[in-house]
């Protein structure tokens, strides 16, 4: 996959639109009483998706729907029989406001793109300061509508067929996968507002240093209840986000690596962060994730979910940091937590 939009054909306009004719944008709320101006944002929108579709497949993108009202507007998203439903974040770090929701349409995997309006309320005006922010945030979201695209093509007997092996594949995919999906989705996007990226090294350097705490805290309240699952509901959520936020950090801060001969003074900048990232006590995971990741932003035809594994080691080894060694037990994950020491009351 490319960092930056190109086409060979050199003639952009000549490339077909790929979004389908049934797809269609949502204004839900606004923020005033003006409903031209509200549907004239909206066509906007959809124009901004259409051109975007000519360099991104987003033949399965049902609809656009930017709301004021973020998660209202998630909650009422119907995504079909059997399918998660969508689930924002929402912790001390941040709070979500865009997704790209896996909707199931007519047994078809597609989807539909929820946006809080502030975050691309000056995607139309140029001279906006938000502005590059908007598009690639736009952007960011749309590149998960191709990425999902690419995985239901290619994949070896459909989306269907992509089942962990296990409980605890099953379990470690969920929390690694947000690595990746982010790395993708921001990797390619960050050429629209590249100097955006230190808010995100900002939120992943907190997560970073908080992390040793929050799962140590956890493994001695274990030590106490002796409730296994109320381990791990924590420990679950607190290493998916901790992966989520070191793909969004590592996506921008790679684009940005890979363009220094444009923005050379701005690549000095990043490396030195990341340089400090790095020297952290988790500092290990940034350069062992950027490495677990490539085969999935390489890819060009899926071929088994086997390229999770990489992904996987790197939690698995970071579990086992805290005394946390996971394994299959009659079918189902095993988290094994022996006692080590009085340090752990």
């Amino acid at each position: 996959m490319d960092d930056l939009i190109h086409t060979d054909s050199g003639n952009f306009d000549a490339l077909p639109h790929t979004t389908p004719d049934s797809f269609s944008v949502q204004i839900q709320g606004w923020e005033n009483e003006d409903e031209d101006e509200a549907r004239t944002f909206g066509e906007g929108i959809l124009e901004c998706a259409r051109e975007f579709s000519r360099y991104l497949d987003l033949s399965r993108l049902s609809s656009i729907v930017i709301a004021w009202d973020y998660p209202e507007a998630l909650a009422s998203i119907d995504v079909g029989e059997a399918m998660p439903a969508a689930d924002r974040t929402k912790n001390e770090y941040g709070e979500g406001g865009a997704m790209s929701v896996a909707i199931k349409k007519d047994g078809e995997l597609w989807n539909t793109v929820v946006i809080w309006t502030p975050l691309v309320r000056q995607i139309m005006d140029a001279d906006a300061p938000d502005h590059k922010l908007a598009l690639m945030t736009f952007m960011h979201e749309l590149v998960h509508v191709e990425d999902q695209r690419v995985f239901d093509k290619t994949f070896p007997g459909g989306w269907q067929a992509a089942a962990p092996r296990d409980a605890r594949d099953h379990a470690m995919q969920t929390i690694v996968n947000p690595c990746q999906s982010e790395y993708s989705a921001q990797r390619r996007s960050a050429h629209m507002a590249p100097r955006a990226g230190f808010a995100l090294l900002d939120m992943l350097e907190d997560a970073l240093r908080d992390v040793d705490a929050q799962i140590t805290s956890e493994r001695r309240a274990y030590r106490l209840h002796g409730n296994v699952e109320q381990f791990w509901t924590v420990a679950r959520e607190r290493l998916r986000f901790l992966f989520q936020a070191i793909g969004y950090g590592l996506g921008h801060a790679d684009y940005v690596a890979s363009a220094a001969d444009e923005h050379p003074e701005l690549a000095a900048e990043y490396s030195t962060r990341m340089e400090v990232l790095a020297a952290l006590p988790k500092g290990w995971l940034l350069d062992a994730c950027r490495e677990a990741v490539q085969p999935f932003f390489l890819i060009q035809n899926w071929t088994n979910m086997e390229i999770y594994d990489p992904l996987e080691d790197v939690l698995e080894q970071l579990l086992n940091q805290y005394g946390v060694f996971s394994s299959i037990q009659e079918g189902g994950l095993y988290l094994d937590m022996p006692y080590n020491s009085i340090a752990e009351l």
